[in-house]
């Protein structure tokens, strides 16, 4: 029972130890129509530089349906900020499109379909030399209505019905009598 004890106690240890960087909760505010998220705090805890992982989650605004989503970072030398570089963007598992890694980065995604009340998961993966900050943005929208199946009935039924009229409709003849 001891080895066991002190087997767990040390794979404790050494995944808190592995851990070089913060991993912090993004903060997000869904004030609709947009919000935003950020992290201004990325630091290192060990050694520079340091990869990073941090996530945030939220539920689907009331009445909205979709979400494009941007993140950026700070700009490198800013306040003693040092640079950023995203390995990842994850948004409900779909990767966002990152610019090169440079002094500033961005990343967007688009028109992402949200569950009704569903709760949403962002996850910001990365490196970075120390004191780094990255904000992103939040842009809900409605998603377009899809007809319900009793409404789809009735148009295939009034397009039958339109066809139906169209060749019924008795072809008149046209006679030419000659004297």
């Amino acid at each position: 029972m001891r080895k066991k004890l002190s087997y767990l106690s040390t794979v404790i240890v050494a995944s808190v130890m592995a851990t070089t960087a913060n991993a912090a909760t993004i903060v997000i505010d869904t004030s609709v129509p947009a919000g935003g998220f950020t992290n201004d705090n990325v630091t290192c805890l060990t050694t520079t530089p340091c990869k990073f992982s941090d996530s945030g989650t939220f539920v689907t605004p009331t009445g909205f349906g979709l979400v494009t989503l941007t993140i950026s970072t700070a700009v490198a030398g800013m306040n003693n900020l040092t640079n950023i570089d995203f390995s990842s963007v994850l948004f409900n598992g779909v990767a966002f499109a990152l610019s090169p890694n440079g002094d500033v980065e961005f990343g967007s995604l688009s028109n992402q379909v949200l569950a009704l009340n569903g709760t949403n998961t962002l996850v910001v993966n990365g490196t970075t030399g120390g004191n780094a900050s990255y904000r992103g943005t939040l842009s809900f929208a409605q998603a377009a209505a899809v007809p319900e199946p009793a409404a789809w009935m009735l148009m295939l039924l009034g397009m039958a019905g339109i066809g139906f009229s169209m060749r019924r409709k008795d072809k008149q003849t046209l006679r030419v009598r000659y004297t």
